[in-house]
This record gives C-alpha cells, structure tokens and sequence, in this order.
C-alpha cells in the first residue's frame, strides 16, 4: 500500500510539472519568437515487475517554423528557416555575454546601437572605420563628411563581394549654381559654356553609374582602367586650303552630325600683322604668291586663325568632348602659326566612350576641299575597380575642375596708373606660390610676348612650383591652371620696371579667370563590411559612422541580413547581422528574456560568411509564438484529468491502509 502512495504521488509530481509547461505556452502565446515546450514523461525504477511510478524526463522547446506576421515597422526582423540573431548583455562590470534569439522585435538604442528589447546589443559584422585617406576621394581636404551642401548625387551601389561588402557613394554640391562660361578670350583653348558643363556632368554621371553597375555584377571579374578616345581633324592646308572669304565653310562630322563654322570675317590689327610677320615665312604669309603681302591676305589669315579656333569651340560644346587647335605635337597650342595649319585635336572626356569622325573638310563655292582625321588614343571600357575609378576621376574633374588664372599682356607691363610701360633690358617678371619664386629678365630686344613665354616655361620646369600649376600662353594671354583637381592656389604675379626701380602686383583679370570645370564640391565616399572580422554591435547613426553630418536614415535589412540605412535617396550599408546555427537547437538553454544560450549538448555556434545556408532574413516583419492555444488548452484537460486520477490512487490506496488497519483493532 505504501508503494501504491508513493506512486500515486510521483505521477501528481509529474503531471504538476506538465500542467506548469502548458501553463507556461499558454502564458507565451503571443510572446514573439516564442518556442513552444513539450514535456517527455518517463516510467520510474521497477521492483517486481511492478513500475514506482513517472517521472518528468526533460522539457524540450520545440525549434519549428512560426508563422511570419507582416507589420511594416521598419526595425521588426524574423528569421526564415534556422538560425539565431546574436545579441550581447554588457553586464554592470563591463563584461558581456553572448544569448541567441528569434525575436526581432528591434530597436535603435540611445548609444545608436541595435537592441533588442530589453537592450541588448545584437551583433554582426561592423562597418570599418572610414580611413579618410584611402576611403574618402574630396576635392575639398577639409571636408570629408557629407553635409547638406552635397545635395546632388553623382552615384550610390552597395557591391557583394564573397567575404566583403563595399557601399560605394559619390555626391556633389550643386554644380548647376557654380558652372560659368569659360572666357571667349581664350578661344581654341577647349572653351567651353555653362551650359555644355552641366551636360558634361550629367553625362559623366551616368558613365560613373553605369561603372558602379558593371562592377555590382561582376565583383570578382577583371579590373582595368577605361581610356578616353583623342583624335584629330587635319584641315586643307596651302594651295588646298579654300577658306578665303565669306560664304566660305569648314566642316567635320562628329557622331554622324555635322559640325559646321562659316568664315569669320575679321579686319587684322596692327598687332596681328606684326605677330603674322613675327611668326610666319613668308610664303605662309603670300597667299595668291605674288611675293608681297597684301592688307587681304593679311586679313584672310585673321579671319582663318578666328574661324578655326571657332570650330574648336563649337566642338567642345558637345556633350563629352572638347577641342582644341594643336601644334605639330598635338600639344594644344593657339599661336598663330600652329592655329592657320588647320589642325585641331578632339577628346572625349567619358572613359570608354567611342566618338566618331566622318569626313573633314572646306566649302567655297562650289568647290570642296577634303581633309584627313585620324584616331591618335582608342577609346577602351574598362572594367572592376579599375573602371570605377576611371569614371570616378573624370567626374571629379568636371565638377571640381582645375582653378584658372589668367593675366593680360596688356595689363601686365603697367605702371600703378595702368600707364603703359615700355619692356626695357633687366626688366623682371617673377611669379610666386609660397616660397616658391620663379624669374626672368628681359634681354635687349625681346619682346612681351618672348617674356611671358619664358616665364611659362620656366614656371613648368621648376621642380616646385611644376608639382602645383602649369602655365601655358592662350591667344598671348599667361594662363596659370592648377595641376590638382579641385585644389586653390594663391600665386603672385609681379613685374619690376628696370627705369624705375619699382616692381607692381598684378591682380588677375576676372573675365578671363575662372575654372575649368564647373568649381563646385565632389565628394566619393567607400565604405566596406569584413565578413571575416570580429563580431560586434552594430551602430546606426551616420554621423557616428563618419558618413555623414545628419545622424539618421532609413532602416532596412536585406534578406542576408544586411543593414541598409538610406538617406537623401541614397543606401549605405552599415554592417550585417550575424544568423548563428547549433547542431543541437534543442540542447539550448531557455534563460527568459525570449533568449536561449549554448551549451555543451548544443555546441558552439555555427556562422557561415554572408549568412549563407541560413535562414532568410525577412524584414519589416516578425515571427508568431508557436504556442497552439487550442492544443494546450486540450493537453490542460488531459493532464488535469490525469492529475485527478493519480490523487484517485493515492485516496483509494489509503481507504484500504485505512482498512487494513482497522482489522487489526
């Protein structure tokens, strides 16, 4: 009898503990990411052949599939299939420790991190710091962080690599406001109008798009830079060369269109004359070869050297290209005798971009004069990395561009007065950046304009100053241009008048500075998640990160886990959550909190790189309790009907000790 109460009282034990797990999945019936419990009960010890009772061998949490509710908040996270998020408690002594959830009801914390609900941090592979050196490509060094001036972006692709993550994002200020017309003044010299910047730009941006793209989708190709086409147009020269007044026209097909620049008929100066004696033989200068330069011939060639440098320009306001007249170099040049050889030399300023030339030529009447054209540089896409940043420095370069500053002749050889001042023998000119001074000293008989060429030359072999600037002399002005794109100089330009012992500042003339490209702001930053570093916290706030001034984006997660934030229309990824794998999901640990930790039946946990063979990463979204309401409230019946019975048994065995004792009396 005694046997039969212990029993009795083992399978009370035993059903109370059951009915405390059902109690419990009912209690966590709505909790998300709730695993539900099964009890496994077990038969005791046998004496006899006779069973002493049961016993509750282990309460195990069931890992299947709950259903998956769409909730449109943004930080709500499930997991598809196995797998764990990772999050870590940072106790009060600083220490942490790892624990394993389904629930992805997230947050941001106050720290910027994301955390679960009760704080914890959830962990994954970071973004790497920003090294502004070799991540971020500034035309501004002082600035390195997109601020709100960077209104206009340029490009943005998140590139998948097999261990890495790269967000590659280029903005710019608003090029629209800052682009300016280059100067007339220096026709021939690749000038170009606002208009024709903007355009350039845009177009210069879908190229750099299109690089990010190709290399989205081929990450782990071949890489190789892209190179720009450059070709020439040779027109008639000589007897040939039927560009001799109005009505006459010189031509080029560009792209299938045809480019035209009727004869500019020009009246030649005094000082035009003297550089056409200065410059030309006379058989260049003897047109019709009557051994004498008449006043037309002088003007036809004025009006040659204005309707070549014309075309140069009219080309270099097509989108993508620009033009300019050569010498027998190629070397861009608008001297006079270089310009009246009827060469000029067209670029294409989009890497990889292909132009075509069709045929070249002078109309005078009736007559046609053909020309010749011929490729010098072909025109290559590049691809990878490499295409990349060839379509990037391009970009950079018509948006920044290169400062210009540009002096006179006339305004040069001034007194204070702006009087003229005769060029004398030991007269100087110096120009300086910094301590870097550059000078030379007029010699009997040379002119301002074989003084302002010895200056340019000079100033582009000085080992200093050649690294800043170079100099170059357009249409008999001196133009200064910056070697680095986006880069300000401050230069000096001083001339010492021998007579009088006093030396004048030259100011630049505005109307002929300026700036290349269209002297606004580029800024491309990269960033980058290692898959194969160390897991930590990740952070959300883009200031923190060092992307950009204002702190917050839009959150999202890909289906790999990756944690995009975008803002101002553009995406960053900022780190990946870590799905972790147990061979035994069962051996976890359940310690409250919707969290589970490992132990030695579980093992350790399992991450492959890029959550790969993982579960799903399902976002703005959340996975339901498994907890069956109906199921338990069943199983409640089952074991409260069971209860019942096993206290039945122990007051039935003790009716009959009762019994059994009473016989004795």
């Amino acid at each position: 009898m005694v046997s039969a109460l212990w029993t009795g009282i083992s399978g009370l034990s035993s059903h109370q503990q059951a009915l405390d797990n059902e109690s419990n999945n009912i209690a966590n019936v709505n909790t998300i990411g709730y695993k539900t419990s099964r009890v496994s009960f077990a038969d005791q010890m046998y004496q006899d052949s006779i069973g002493k009772g049961s016993k509750i061998e282990r309460s195990e949490k069931q890992y299947t599939q709950g259903n998956l509710n769409v909730t449109g908040n943004e930080y709500d996270v499930a997991l598809n299939g196995d797998g764990f998020f990772v999050v870590s408690n940072v106790n009060p002594n600083g220490t942490s420790e790892l624990y394993y959830t389904r629930a992805g009801n997230f947050r941001m914390g106050e720290s910027g991190t994301l955390q679960d609900a009760m704080g914890n941090e959830v962990q994954g592979w970071a973004m790497s710091p920003i090294d502004t050196g070799s991540d971020v490509v500034s035309s501004n060094p002082n600035v390195t962080t997109f601020t709100s001036d960077y209104a206009v972006v340029a490009g943005n692709q998140i590139v998948q690599h097999p261990t890495m993550i790269e967000t590659y994002t280029a903005k710019t200020t608003d090029y629209t406001k800052t682009a300016s017309a280059d100067s007339s003044q220096l026709s021939g010299s690749g000038v170009k109008s606002q208009s024709a910047k903007v355009s350039d730009i845009e177009a210069l941006m879908i190229n750099y798009t299109n690089a990010l793209d190709q290399y989205a989708l081929e990450p782990s190709g071949t890489s190789s830079p892209s190179i720009a086409q450059s070709s020439t147009v040779n027109f008639p020269d000589g007897n040939d060369n039927l560009l001799n007044g109005e009505g006459d026209q010189i031509y080029v097909y560009v792209d299938g269109n045809k480019i035209t620049q009727n004869y500019i008929n020009t009246t030649a100066t005094t000082e035009f004359r003297a550089k056409a004696d200065s410059e030309l033989t006379l058989a260049q200068r003897d047109l019709n070869g009557d051994g004498t330069v008449s006043d037309e011939e002088y003007n036809t060639l004025a009006s040659r050297e204005a309707t070549y440098k014309a075309l140069s320009d009219e080309i270099s306001n097509i989108t993508g290209l620009v033009a300019y007249t050569v010498d027998s170099n190629n070397n861009p040049s608008t001297s006079l005798s270089d310009v009246i050889n009827g060469e000029i030399k067209i670029d294409s300023i989009i890497p990889g971009e292909i132009f075509t030339l069709g045929d070249v030529g002078i109309l005078s009447g009736s007559n046609t004069s053909i020309g010749t054209s011929q490729t010098t540089t072909f025109a290559e896409k590049g691809s990878g990395e490499a295409a990349v940043i060839s379509a990037m420095e391009a970009l950079e370069a018509a948006v920044a561009g290169n400062q210009r500053d540009a002096f006179k002749r006339d305004e040069i050889f001034t007194d204070e007065n702006g009087g003229a001042v005769a060029l004398d023998t030991s007269d100087e000119l110096s120009y300086t950046i910094g301590g870097n001074v550059v000078t030379v000293t007029a010699t009997a008989g040379e002119t301002e304009d074989e003084l302002l060429q010895r200056l340019a030359t000079q100033i582009n072999s000085d080992s200093n100053l050649s690294l800043e600037v170079s100099a170059s002399i357009i249409n008999g002005e001196l133009v200064i241009d910056s070697k680095e794109v986006g880069k300000d100089f401050v230069g000096t330009l001083e001339f010492t008048d021998s007579s009088s012992g006093l030396t004048y500042i030259k100011e630049k003339d505005e109307e002929l500075s300026g700036n290349s490209g269209a002297g606004a702001e580029f800024m491309q930053i990269v960033t980058t998640i290692d898959q194969t570093a160390s897991q930590s916290s990740l952070q959300l706030k883009l200031d923190n990160l060092g992307i950009s001034e204002s702190a917050f984006g839009e959150f999202s997660v890909n289906e790999s886990g990756v944690v995009i934030l975008k803002q101002d229309g553009v995406e960053y990824a900022v780190g990946q959550m870590s799905i972790a794998q147990f061979n035994n999901n069962i051996g976890l640990n359940p310690v409250g909190d919707n969290l589970v930790a490992k132990t030695n039946i579980s093992g350790e946990p399992i991450f492959n790189v890029n959550n790969n063979n993982t579960a799903i990463v399902e976002n703005k979204t959340l996975e339901l309790s498994t907890a069956d309401l109906s199921e338990s409230l069943v199983n409640l019946m089952v074991f409260q009907r069971a209860f019942e019975a096993n206290a039945k048994s122990i007051t039935t065995a003790d009716e009959i000790l009762n019994t059994l004792i009473n016989l004795k009396r």
